[in-house]
């Protein structure tokens, strides 16, 4: 029998997820941890549960629910941390788990609390209708996603690879977005990830008298360099992620937009769309290396020229990229002995998922049946994700939150008033039901 202390509203308990507050830094998430592990065993999902803590505070869930036949497991997650919030920018406040307008307002409503949520009542959903299922389950919860994973899935990953061996990991995604694709609803499916690759440039030059200026100063040799960065950007590529993800999108799409986007392959082609696809920073990112200038720090004193000036990079780079050419290219367009470049962060090519696996034709044969008229796509992501960890080490990982969201919600994902429509917490729910049911039961 459930415990008592179990809600039957997936609202409420979503609310009440929201109000630990885990923002990384520090991260805090062993309070939640607990609070799922006890969501699991109250829920009678499973008794088999560990809470590890990586680092002192960090809690980290790891939940076998059993089948009866000898298959690799199908692991779900998604991470408990979350990013900072003002509340004095938001309509509630970020970790109230405020109920209104028949939203649940707070951090980690999309990103992902929400969607742990769904796997909770959607776990519970069949045990409780009484499926048995054949294929085991692998739950898990992880802290420090947010700044990279190094506390989190990095560290189930390197400890616990061969215990865990999974046949696939399903993570973290965006789900279908209208007004997106045209007038097409498209469910995006992430199957892979650009890379990370983030340095810090310093420049150092000859501090004075911020009267009397000079050319050897550190903030003026930092900033043009910056310039120069910026103003070149990397060109246009489109590789196999990215080809197939665009063909995917193409149908939906009126002449001769269609056929433009089903033959980015040909150089020719790419050269003719590139200005209209580089002027949407959705479509840009996912067809060149980017950088993001970030954090700029120089000086201390309005009236001294500081000695030294730094600059950290958050640069995306396409699966296809090498990232010593990269480098290289940095390197090129810094063009001063003054600037040293400093690796803060990398990752390597995360490789791409199959789409011809039973995973997505699971999520396709859902969405076609709970969704009418809606098609799936194969997504490359522009941000990082804890898939990436399964991936470069050859596992199909999957990112797809099962939602549908209007353009205007992309913003709230780390923006001002994240929230959730009920509407869209129960569908996510029946979703991942079906998903799982056609998988493991």
């Amino acid at each position: 029998m459930k415990n008592q202390s179990m809600t039957d509203d997936p609202a409420l308990a979503l609310s009440r997820y929201i109000q630990f507050d885990t923002t990384n830094p520090p991260g805090n998430e062993l309070s939640a941890a607990k609070w799922l592990a006890d969501q699991l065993a109250g829920r009678g999902i499973t008794s088999d549960i560990q809470i590890h803590e990586p680092v002192p505070g960090r809690g980290l869930v790891v939940a076998g629910i059993a089948g009866h036949e000898p298959l690799k497991p199908l692991m779900i997650n998604h991470h408990i941390d979350v990013v900072a919030a003002d509340p004095a920018k938001w309509t509630y406040p970020p970790f109230a788990g405020h109920i209104a307008d028949g939203y649940v307002w707070g951090r980690g409503a999309l990103d992902t609390k929400g969607l742990g949520v769904m796997f909770l009542f959607a776990l519970e959903s069949l045990l409780k209708e009484g499926v048995r299922f054949r294929r085991p389950i692998l739950f898990t919860a992880v802290p420090d996603e947010e700044p990279g994973g190094d506390h989190g899935m990095r560290w189930l990953v390197e400890r616990h690879l061969n215990d865990i061996d999974p046949e696939w990991v399903w993570d973290e995604g965006t789900g279908a977005y209208r007004g997106v694709f045209g007038d097409a609803l498209l469910f995006a499916v992430a199957v892979a990830e650009k890379q990370i690759y983030r340095v810090r440039l310093t420049a150092t030059g000859a501090p004075g008298h911020g009267s009397m200026p000079h050319k050897d100063s550190a903030s003026e040799t930092l900033l043009a360099a910056l310039g120069r960065i910026v103003s070149d950007p990397r060109p246009l590529k489109a590789g196999r992620a990215a080809k197939q993800m665009f063909s995917a999108i193409a149908p939906a799409q009126p002449f001769p937009a269609s056929w433009l986007l089903k033959h980015l392959a040909n150089p020719l082609v790419l050269a003719l769309a590139g200005s209209k696809l580089s002027s949407d920073k959705f479509t840009n990112a996912l067809l060149r290396d980017t950088v993001s200038v970030n954090i700029v720090r120089a000086g201390y004193q309005i009236n001294v020229i500081p000695e030294r000036a730094c600059a950290e990079l958050d640069c995306r780079l396409l699966p296809e990229t090498d990232a010593g050419e990269f480098e290289n290219w940095l390197l090129s367009r810094i063009n001063d002995k003054r600037i040293q470049l400093e690796k803060i962060q990398s990752s390597p090519p995360s490789g791409i998922a199959p789409t011809d696996s039973a995973f997505y034709r699971a999520i396709e044969e859902t969405v076609h049946a709970l969704s009418f008229g809606a098609g799936v796509l194969p997504l490359l992501m522009a941000g990082a994700t804890d898939g990436r960890y399964w991936r470069e080490r050859g596992y199909p990982a999957y990112g797809f939150t099962p939602m549908i969201l209007d353009k205007s919600d992309m913003g709230r994902v780390h923006g001002i008033d994240e929230r959730i429509s009920i509407d869209n917490l129960h569908f996510g729910i029946a979703m991942t039901r079906e998903i799982l049911r056609r998988l493991c039961a």
